[in-house]
């Protein structure tokens, strides 16, 4: 999904290489602000990965008789109401969720985006702040995420800058597996970050000039996984639910934001959502495409007949059309409707046993139950 959206004057072009302009760039560095320090959450940001990895269900999928392309991953999980915070019951197949072995595509723009806006948050401003009185970061964001915007995903890569996106950010927030570095507008660059300035409410904030490394794994390329860019994904959606440790420091109107654009992305797999709950069935998603290369998706599903939700990470080698994401999607939705008893994992490491599709507080949970699936 590869949507341009406008052309944006290169904040690169503007520095001209003249001696008056060198000497103004380092004065406005040495008095403008350090880069923030991103502020992960209170609790491990890697725990929850490894709950997760630990808990997914490997096999359930399969043995239903799901048939995948070639080299095709899933990461997956039904969303369980009825306590405290959500919990989920995760299930993976093919490669799985913590492979990292395709291409991510456009579906990495939202760790791009909560990048930028946790930057500038870390500055004390939100996603209404102009980019050098233009663009606000919430008109880049929402340009990235609802039409796939290449050149304002670039410029969200720019404004947080790839040093302290890939260093501080994502292992910060328990994204390590996800690198960031990789431009996707043609003969635009995110290496190299501009001075910029930022403003809101009547506050200028000299962003000095960063530049970052060549390589910060794979390659120098992008890359990440299915649980990374699905777990993001969920922690925006699911925002006003989630205990404090699991939510992102973030200006509620940009949660909002973020929320709003992905409803109004145009993915692969709402053919198949619709033929296996219904054509009301709601999805927040950040789809992404290569051509012959690979189609991804990441989406929350909300169907609004029975409450049931799930989370939905797919990849496949691209056939030319990327159907084949909705008719995985169709698949594993199906399968995973039917999935009522067992247990479910919270975020903050606890079990809690599942009786007809929602949580049931106080009730024993067995150390060799398995995720909520009943498809006996």
């Amino acid at each position: 999904m590869l949507r341009p959206v406008r052309r944006r004057r290169s904040k690169a072009g503007r520095l001209a290489p003249v001696i008056a302009a060198a000497v103004l760039a380092a004065l406005l560095a040495g008095c403008a602000p350090d880069p923030p320090a991103s502020a992960p959450p209170a609790a491990d940001p890697l725990a929850w990965a490894a709950r997760v990895r630990q808990a997914v269900d490997d096999t359930t999928l399969a043995d239903a008789g799901l048939q995948l392309p070639d080299r095709a991953n899933v990461f997956a999980a039904r969303i369980f109401d009825g306590g405290a915070a959500p919990a989920y019951a995760f299930f993976e197949a093919g490669g799985g969720g913590f492979t990292d072995s395709f291409f991510p595509a456009s579906s990495v723009k939202l760790l791009a985006a909560l990048g930028a806006l946790d930057f500038a948050r870390g500055l004390g401003l939100t996603g209404a702040a102009l980019i050098d009185g233009d663009w606000s970061v919430r008109d880049t964001y929402d340009a990235a995420l609802r039409w796939s915007s290449n050149e304002d995903y670039d410029e969200l890569v720019r404004i947080a800058g790839v040093e302290w996106l890939n260093r501080q950010f994502l292992p910060g927030h328990g994204y390590p597996a996800t690198a960031i570095q990789e431009p996707y507008g043609g003969g635009e660059q995110v290496t190299f970050s501009p001075e910029m300035v930022l403003s809101e409410g009547g506050r200028d904030i000299d962003v000095p000039e960063r530049d970052g490394e060549d390589d910060y794994g794979c390659g120098g390329g992008n890359c990440s996984t299915l649980f990374e860019m699905t777990d993001a994904l969920r922690r925006v959606v699911l925002d006003d639910e989630l205990p404090a440790p699991d939510r992102f420091d973030l200006d509620p109107a940009d949660i909002a934001g973020l929320q709003d654009a992905l409803a109004g992305a145009e993915g692969f797999i709402a053919p198949g959502v619709a033929d296996a709950l219904g054509p009301d069935a709601r999805i927040f998603t950040k789809p992404g495409w290569v051509p012959d290369l690979d189609c991804v998706e990441t989406a929350l599903i909300v169907d609004p007949a029975t409450g049931h939700r799930f989370l939905l990470g797919l990849s496949a080698p691209d056939d030319g059309t990327c159907d084949e994401l909705s008719v995985m999607a169709h698949d594993v939705l199906l399968l995973l409707d039917r999935c009522d008893d067992g247990t479910a994992l919270r975020a903050d490491g606890s079990r809690v046993a599942v009786v007809n599709g929602r949580q049931a507080d106080g009730q024993p949970v067995a150390k060799s139950a398995t995720m909520a699936c009943s498809l006996r």
